[in-house]
């Protein structure tokens, strides 16, 4: 398979002016990344659920002065299945919708409920998988009529969801993949973090490329970075301490950990002929060209055929 374009997120916060953001994205633009993918909440745009427009302006016309495409990730404690909230979650999608329209971007990634803690018993779990697949076609119409497609993404199984004082649905993908094929809408698509597909293998034990070959038709957008494929299953060592023992979302450049990704292109089909936004950790940004490089080179059939030889 190829991707449609091979991209990079935003390594930084820029909330205080925006001359360290046009230098970032000057240098990611030099790295040689076709999109970056922008954080909303990074940048300072949305405040209480709504575009903060003096801001807004202030940040499109930079973005919209570099030579760059680009594609949205919304806040990652959005919960369409928080019905305590629900308007304002909503509220909170959408504005990072209409900046994705402001800017030209193409994909806005959101993350699937509910990550916050527990489950709230005052409400059945099917109410709020309901609430999420209506909320999701009403951010899909308004992403339609934007020209915006909405790519919700698989999640990891980090420490607190195996304990289960976290609950979330989408480290199972097929289940994800359950929940947006029910959506059923045009612009409503799947986010395949690929990394995180691999921590949730090793803990669940399904097999990795079965799995996402069963959501690979839904797939518009993929995350694609790298890690050991160990979890921290103890709570030791801390989050801090992770990358010197290998364990859990690490966010390394493909290729410079233990996840199969050669095989997994290629022996995966993506109908949809996705983007790829190469995902790294603040920390690995002086590798930017190494990961979005390695990230064509996984995708591109020569390559691949060459590497099975």
């Amino acid at each position: 398979m190829t991707f449609r374009s091979v991209g990079i997120n935003l390594p930084h916060l820029h909330l205080n002016g925006v001359s360290r953001l046009a230098k970032d994205l000057e240098t990611l633009k030099s790295a040689g990344a076709d999109f970056v993918e922008l954080w909303p909440h990074h940048l300072g745009v949305i405040l209480s659920g709504n575009l903060d427009l003096a801001r807004l302006r202030e940040v499109r016309e930079l973005l919209l002065g570099v030579d760059l495409a680009y594609t949205v990730h919304a806040p990652l404690e959005i919960n369409l299945m928080d019905l305590t909230a629900h308007d304002l979650q909503r509220d909170v999608l959408g504005a990072s919708i209409r900046f994705a329209g402001e800017v030209g971007a193409g994909a806005v990634v959101c993350h699937a409920g509910q990550r916050l803690g527990q489950r709230d018993a005052r409400y059945s779990l099917r109410a709020q998988l309901v609430a999420e697949r209506e909320a999701l076609r009403e951010a899909g119409d308004l992403a339609g009529a934007l020209g915006v497609i909405i790519a919700v993404e698989n999640y990891y199984p980090e420490l607190p969801i195996i304990c289960g004082a976290v609950y979330d649905y989408s480290v199972w993908p097929r289940e994800l993949a359950e929940q947006i094929s029910a959506v059923d809408h045009p612009t409503v698509g799947l986010c395949l973090d690929v990394a995180h597909m691999a921590l949730a293998a090793g803990v669940f034990g399904f097999d990795y490329f079965e799995e996402c070959n069963a959501v690979a038709p839904l797939v518009s957008h993929v995350h694609l970075h790298d890690n050991m494929m160990k979890t921290n299953l103890t709570g030791h060592p801390p989050v801090s301490e992770h990358h010197v023992y290998g364990l859990g979302d690490l966010h390394l450049p493909p290729g410079r950990g233990n996840i199969p990704l050669e095989e997994l292109f290629r022996r995966v089909y993506f109908p949809e002929n996705p983007s790829c936004c190469v995902e790294l950790c603040p920390d690995l940004y002086y590798l930017a060209s190494e990961a979005l490089q390695a990230g064509r080179r996984f995708s591109e059939p020569a390559a691949l055929e060459r590497s099975a030889s």
